[in-house]
């Protein structure tokens, strides 16, 4: 896969992991399973997180068969036929999770293939985020624990993606309308990129386009396209030295209207940003 091709793929998964929505079902815990620790190969229609502690096991996702190790974290997909089981004395102990997850309708596992098994870049850190997402879950009900036990999940959630292999995330081999539109837009950020030529090239009338479109994304094709420009420039002026004129045209805009749409979304001009956030040599 070239560079290029390359970018353009961290780009789409980006952009898809923007919309992820996750959900507890059964917080998290540390269990030390029992010698006899096993099931029959089924499906669960919630996806699973573990991060090994200790011990040994054998679990099967699919068609693959997998041994994780200690300072391991091990996904298993919502939908796919899982089994596991004991193999010696020395049994699993670790932290597990139940939870969903969404990008739009559907299930991630749909629209992103992910690792079954993740190197933690750090299991003590690792432990420390399950533990967080369980006291959020325990906390006495109010109106914020939702958000508590959703922003615990989702720090948790991206240490395991922060600990994926570099290419281990990618994008599902079926392809999806909100992919084709997301990739389409990506690749046409200099262009004029009207709802009228997005709705004509995906072979929609205006009004089916724009309803499927805020259905499934959550924001109307203008403001899709204005928000994706404005995260690639964020990108560009935090990672590149490229003026911000040069900046303005690659997403299709003069400079003195780049600068008034960045401010309406960051807050701060382009080149206050750039100062902001820049990292430090």
């Amino acid at each position: 896969m070239t560079t290029a091709l390359a970018s353009q793929q961290q780009e789409l998964i980006r952009a898809q992991l923007d919309r992820l929505r996750l959900d507890l079902v059964v917080a998290a815990r540390i269990t030390k399973v029992h010698r006899e620790w096993s099931r029959a190969l089924l499906p669960d229609p919630f996806s699973r997180l573990y991060l090994i502690l200790e011990g040994e096991g054998r679990l099967v996702v699919g068609e693959q068969e997998l041994f994780p190790q200690p300072g391991e974290l091990v996904y298993l997909p919502a939908d796919v036929p899982v089994s596991y089981e004991t193999i010696s004395e020395n049994v699993f102990r670790k932290h597990w999770l139940h939870f969903s997850a969404q990008i739009g309708d559907r299930d991630i596992g749909e629209v992103l293939t992910l690792p079954y098994i993740v190197p933690s870049k750090s299991p003590d850190e690792a432990a420390l985020l399950f533990e967080q997402v369980g006291a959020a879950d325990r906390d006495p009900p109010g109106l914020a624990t939702p958000l508590r036990v959703r922003s615990a999940l989702t720090a948790l959630f991206a240490h395991y993606l922060d600990s994926a292999p570099a290419g281990s995330v990618r994008l599902a081999q079926q392809a999806t309308s909100e992919t084709s539109v997301v990739q389409y837009i990506q690749e046409n950020l200099g262009n004029a990129l009207t709802v009228d030529v997005l709705a004509a090239h995906f072979g929609q009338d205006l009004a089916t386009f724009v309803r499927r479109f805020r259905t499934e994304f959550g924001l109307s094709p203008k403001q899709y396209i204005k928000r994706t420009r404005i995260e690639w420039a964020q990108r560009e002026l935090t990672t590149t030295n490229r003026p911000m004129e040069e900046i303005a045209a690659a997403v299709g805009m003069d400079q003195s209207y780049f600068s008034k749409v960045f401010r309406q979304v960051s807050s701060v001009t382009p080149s206050e940003y750039r100062k902001l956030y820049r990292p430090r040599s």
